[in-house]
């Protein structure tokens, strides 16, 4: 295991084992937010006369200056009127430009997956993406049900030289989460290329364990490759991931990828560091793949656009 990957593994049991300190008070009482992103925390007071924005709890923004606030709710001025607004319609007050003030954090739109190796996190029904992966791969996938996720893809660039032999990649996922910090999935990933009669289809068999939260998680992954028309695999019996996710901020996220692949009875290693960004809709994977005995890492990137995401 490499160490970025033991590092999130600390990370995940510190964060599991160790009590969650309460947010401060806020001006009214927040909406809950749901386990993938962290709760805003407003400033223990606001005085009068200070700018705030107001979120109200049908997601309306109010800013204006603060005239009062109290149990029955909070005054503010704004273009020289003043508004009521009743506490039971009050989610927040914050300072503009604050944490809290532009709401919770957005769900990760690559939270399914690491860099290539799957997670224990699903797509929700109706929920899809389609992926670039190192402006090679063009993947889709799509959330049939809840538990229950199909990936397609293919090489575009192969159409122009030879098509009648164009490889297109098929995957099944199936999973779920018995509780919030415990996901599973299992399913299987392959290759056909049209016209190879040695091997025409390769691929394998995986089952994930995810542990965490969408935002701190740590995934193994495992299972036996397979090969059509061959009855052993050049992979051996089976082939690991090892992969953690540690979302540091906002719109950034730190993920290792690790392949422990046994070839021809000894164990080959693949790491991976990446930086990811993420967007409402966009995440962009950044970052190198380092396998032993290669002295020049080798670049990744990918790019995957969301639609139809669970609402946060």
């Amino acid at each position: 295991m490499r160490p970025s990957v033991l590092a999130v593994a600390l990370l995940l049991a510190a964060r599991l084992t160790r009590a969650e300190e309460p947010p401060p008070p806020p001006a009214a009482a927040p909406a809950a937010a749901p386990a993938s992103t962290r709760p805003p925390q407003d400033p223990p007071v606001l005085q009068p006369g200070q700018r705030v924005v107001v979120v109200l709890k049908d997601g309306q923004r109010l800013a204006g200056k603060l005239v009062s606030q109290g149990p029955e709710g909070v005054t503010i001025e704004s273009s020289g009127a003043s508004m009521q607004l009743p506490a039971a319609s009050i989610q927040l007050v914050a300072l503009p430009g604050s944490e809290a003030a532009r709401g919770p954090w957005p769900r990760d739109p690559n939270r399914t997956r690491y860099l290539y190796s799957p997670s224990g996190f699903m797509l929700r029904q109706g929920e899809g993406y389609v992926s670039q992966t190192e402006l090679f791969l063009t993947s889709v996938g799509y959330g049939a049900t809840d538990w229950l996720t199909l990936q397609a893809g293919t090489v575009l660039p192969w159409v122009l030289f030879q098509p009648s032999t164009m490889p297109f990649v098929l995957a099944v996922k199936a999973g779920g989460s018995p509780s919030p910090y415990l996901h599973v999935a299992g399913g299987f990933q392959m290759l056909v290329v049209p016209g190879i009669t040695e091997a025409p289809a390769v691929g394998f068999l995986f089952g994930t364990l995810t542990l965490g939260t969408e935002d701190l998680h740590l995934g193994i992954s495992g299972g036996p490759p397979f090969a059509f028309n061959k009855s052993t695999s050049v992979l051996g019996a089976a082939i690991f991931s090892v992969s953690g996710n540690w979302r540091v901020g906002r719109s950034v996220a730190l993920v290792s990828e690790n392949w422990i692949v046994p070839v021809d009875g000894t164990s080959k290693v693949v790491g991976s560091l990446a930086v990811r960004f993420i967007g409402e809709q966009l995440g962009v994977d950044v970052g190198f793949l380092f396998a032993r005995g290669a002295s020049v890492p080798i670049p990744w990137l990918d790019f995957t656009w969301h639609w139809n995401g669970p609402e946060r």
